[in-house]
């Protein structure tokens, strides 16, 4: 993930001496585990980060941002990405309920796939689904 990242840091102009640094900040980092409750303590190998940054970094939340900025150009321009820190709102408008239907289906396959490429998955117990309907709406069926 982080040479997507990299490459999306370059394309928003951060080339150079920033650039080196960001790169250098994002590799070879390594974690493990530590297990410790009132009976044992287990701790785990030491593994290599290969994708994501620093959990609790103050660059953490900037370099996410930049990270999924195109998002919002992955779908038609009459429906809506609001991106706010790791907070994502789409809204589709469409007074057609066959064509809201259809309109919803594609904009998540083309979510999908732009979160196919960039290596990063949704967390579908973290997503909801609201309609709004106008209250003329609402109420032609009594």
């Amino acid at each position: 993930m982080n040479h997507i990242l990299l490459t999306k840091l370059e394309f928003y102009g951060i080339t150079g001496e920033t650039f080196k640094l960001i790169k250098t900040y994002l590799q070879g980092r390594y974690q493990r585990v530590v297990l410790n409750n009132n009976y044992f303590t287990s701790i785990s190998d030491w593994g290599e980060l290969t994708h994501g940054v620093p959990q609790g970094s103050i660059l953490g939340p900037l370099l996410f941002l930049l990270y999924i900025n195109d998002l919002p150009h992955s779908i038609n321009k009459n429906n809506k990405i609001v991106l706010f820190a790791d907070d994502t709102t789409l809204i589709i408008s469409n007074r057609d309920p066959i064509n809201f239907r259809e309109d919803v289906h594609k904009i998540l396959q083309h979510i999908h796939e732009w979160f196919n490429a960039n290596l990063i998955s949704l967390n579908w117990e973290k997503t909801h689904f609201v309609h709004f309907t106008t209250k003329n709406n609402f109420f032609s069926d009594f």
